[in-house]
């Protein structure tokens, strides 16, 4: 019994490669893939753009990017999930990065402004991209990218939708704040170290914001040096200087808030969020609320939140294979079925 077990078990799983081999086949033979300029000012940035070989008039949708040193190759999957349901779908490599012009730091202290400005241009390059529909083009935006996304949404026509993964209804301070409260929790350290861990960040962002307050600042970040929660909040030995240039760049987008800019708009958002007790970069209850608040006022914001997962919604540990069945399949199925029923219901 138990060999006729292994054998069935061994079939099953064959079986289940040969079928996943078979999709990937028809999804490679059916989809086309170009390398393509992205004119967005005076730098030139490289992209693949993959779309269907068959029929006219795909929709379109721009993969923008999360944080840090990023190239195409972190949304090449999603591009490839969007193809195989008859998408075109461009992934670009950010500003100084990859393949793309650009300062060589520009992720790093980067400008909301020129990363949006980025964005919307792959935007209008595949409005014009012949058997693209014009009218049918949306984001997705991961992370960091839906903070870019919110700017670069006003900066085209109105876009069809909006996905944003893991993306923040709140401004870039508060995330910071959260992070360090959810570092210092992660950590093992009590409410009271927790609450002097971001009481420090509190007074250095004020010292971003106003330049006023250092010495206040500097005392402060020395009796905090004596602390044992000092460094599993990884914090640097001593504060910047006020007209330090990171400082001065930080006080560039401290504050941003991507809800007026989102308020403009018109187009349906998906929302998707990981476990509020496991993303430790974004405070997911705060932006829940926030969320909930623009449904209740008449905005077209639907929810898909992910238990278990945390930032990067994926499960914790080496375990791609569950990740893949319990995580990514499902979450890709309510993506579509969102934008079946909420997006193309009643559009041509």
């Amino acid at each position: 019994a138990l060999k006729r077990l292994a054998i069935g078990l061994v079939a099953f799983l064959l079986a289940g490669l040969v079928a996943v081999l078979l999709w990937s086949g028809w999804i490679v033979a059916s989809t086309r893939q170009d390398e393509v300029a992205i004119q967005s000012g005076a730098l030139t940035l490289r992209g693949t753009l993959l779309s269907p070989k068959f029929g006219k008039d795909a929709p379109g949708v721009v993969l923008v990017h999360g944080s840090g040193q990023t190239s195409r190759k972190s949304t090449m999957l999603y591009a490839w999930v969007f193809a195989s349901q008859g998408y075109a779908a461009l992934a670009y490599d950010k500003r100084g990065v990859g393949a793309s012009q650009g300062d060589r730091n520009a992720w790093r202290d980067f400008s909301f402004e020129d990363l949006a400005n980025d964005a919307a241009a792959g935007y209008h390059l595949l409005q014009a991209r012949p058997g693209v529909d014009p009218k049918r083009v949306g984001f997705f935006g991961a992370s960091q990218g839906g903070w870019v996304v919110s700017l670069a949404a006003n900066r085209v026509d109105p876009p069809a939708f909006l996905i944003l993964a893991s993306a923040s209804l709140s401004t870039v301070a508060e995330d910071r704040l959260y992070g360090r409260a959810a570092q210092m929790r992660h950590a093992g350290f009590g409410p009271s170290a927790v609450r002097q861990a971001v009481e420090l960040m509190q007074l250095d962002h004020e010292v971003t914001r106003t330049g006023q307050g250092f010495a206040s600042l500097k005392e402060a970040w020395a009796q905090a040096r004596t602390e044992p929660w000092f460094q599993a909040a990884e914090i640097p030995a001593a504060p910047l200087p006020v007209g330090d240039p990171h400082r001065l760049w930080e006080r560039t987008v401290l504050d941003f808030d991507p809800r007026p800019h989102l308020a403009k708009l018109d187009a349906p958002v998906l929302w998707i969020f990981g476990d509020p007790d496991l993303d430790r970069f974004s405070p997911v209850a705060l932006s829940l609320s926030r969320v909930r608040a623009g449904a209740a006022s008449g905005r077209l914001y639907n929810v898909l939140q992910i238990n278990n997962v945390g930032h990067t919604l994926e499960l914790e540990g080496d375990q791609d294979v569950r990740t893949l069945l319990t995580v990514r399949l499902p979450m890709i199925y309510r993506i579509f079925a969102w934008l079946e029923s909420d997006v193309w219901t009643g559009k041509s």
